[in-house]
């Protein structure tokens, strides 16, 4: 517990930068640099914690004109080949940075889930399926893939998380046979599950039995609406999350080929979009309704990344071949330079990040790439949203 002398000195600091007044407060706090530096700022003091959290109006602001940090990625275990009677845990890589703000979120979290590896009941494994909002949706591993019955399968679970209120989230897992979906879905709000009607696929030309398949599909979700491919790569599967309604849209022509691969993700703007990538060479589709009310994906940027590889790897780039596209998220796509020659197969690779409205590429770190990424964008902590707490007690009384 604080001394007398020190419990006055901060109840004086608290009533001084009350006195600012929340207007002035915010227009100051709308000028710092990033969400990590705002949280260090309102944790000087509770009047200023209490402004920031009491305004939804604010968050919103600082929200739009402030584009989240990433802080690191997460990479699923490479696969069951190991010792099964050891447990096997997601890795994480921070971010580079030298933003000394981004460093102490970074070093705030647990990101090493060690809440996982302490928990009781023996030794387990844990895969990721989702990653937003500043949760991990994760599972034990060998789990992923639920059979629940001859003819039906679930499929990897999906977070849908609020802006307006972050301490709500939902966990959506859909469930397919050939000719029909259905959604189950976990509310935090309510800590129920609610299973909803199957629904018949909209009709279209399929050469094959319908299937879907999980192509980093964990990653494939913008502006809050989740996607799947069909195993034939020529149609694409939405769930429209506030209606749970079902629609089929058919996929560009260039991202149908086996030896390609992409990403359904959203820009800086939160629109949905493609983004596909062969060898070295990058497309951005956005979607596009035409005369008939058709909606249809449309190249809008198309650039070879070549030169500015030859920049951030030298030499080394001529050890890898081609580009894997692993995630799309606020704006940035995440690839990995992949070595296909023999001679390079034990070669690390590089993890780069690509700025889709620019298209300018960054070098992040290196590390073997074998299984799916998960970026961890901050996101608005729960201390900032509502008054509760500890900082939502005033010196010299006592918590109910």
């Amino acid at each position: 517990m604080p001394g007398e002398g020190m419990k006055s000195t901060l109840i004086e600091r608290d009533r001084a930068a009350a006195s600012l007044g929340d207007d002035v407060l915010f227009e100051i706090f709308i000028r710092l640099p990033s969400l990590a530096t705002l949280v260090r700022a309102t944790y000087t003091c509770r009047a200023w914690r209490r402004a920031v959290a009491s305004s939804a109006d604010f968050r919103r602001r600082f929200r739009e004109t402030h584009p989240a940090p990433l802080l690191g990625l997460f990479f699923d275990p490479p696969g069951a080949d190991q010792t099964p009677a050891l447990p096997i845990f997601p890795s994480f890589v921070p971010t580079r940075g030298a933003d000394r703000d981004l460093a102490a979120a970074i070093r705030g979290g647990d990101f090493f889930l060690t809440s996982l590896q302490e928990r009781p009941g023996g030794l387990h494994g844990w895969d990721i399926h989702d990653c937003r909002g500043g949760y991990i949706l994760v599972v034990v591993h060998d789990n992923c893939r639920l059979c629940c019955s001859e003819s039906e399968v679930a499929l990897d679970a999906r977070l849908l998380c609020s802006e307006e209120d972050p301490k709500l989230f939902r966990v959506i897992i859909i469930a397919h046979d050939k000719s029909r979906v259905r959604a189950t879905v976990f509310s935090s709000d309510t800590d129920e599950w609610s299973v909803h009607q199957w629904a018949d696929v909209p009709p279209i030309s399929l050469p094959v039995p319908f299937k879907l398949q999980l192509l980093n599909s964990n990653n494939m979700q913008a502006n809050g609406m989740p996607y799947w491919v069909y195993s034939n790569l020529r149609h694409m599967l939405t769930l429209d999350t506030v209606t749970m309604e079902f629609s089929v849209t058919e996929l560009p022509l260039r991202v149908r080929a086996s030896e390609c691969c992409f990403v359904v993700g959203e820009t800086n703007y939160g629109t949905p979009c493609i983004v596909y990538v062969f060898k070295f060479r990058v497309s951005l589709f956005l979607q596009t309704i035409d005369d008939d009310g058709v909606k249809r994906w449309m190249v809008i940027k198309r650039t070879s990344l070549d030169a500015q590889l030859d920049g951030l790897l030298g030499k080394l780039k001529d050890r890898y071949s081609e580009l894997q596209i692993v995630a799309v998220r606020d704006g940035f796509a995440y690839l990995a330079a992949s070595a296909t020659a023999r001679r390079y197969a034990t070669t690390p690779s590089w993890v780069l990040s690509l700025c889709l409205e620019a298209m300018k590429l960054e070098k992040m770190f290196q590390k073997p790439y074998e299984c799916c990424v998960h970026p961890y964008i901050m996101s608005w902590p729960l201390s900032l949203v509502g008054n509760f707490g500890s900082f939502a007690l005033k010196y010299g009384t006592k918590s109910t």
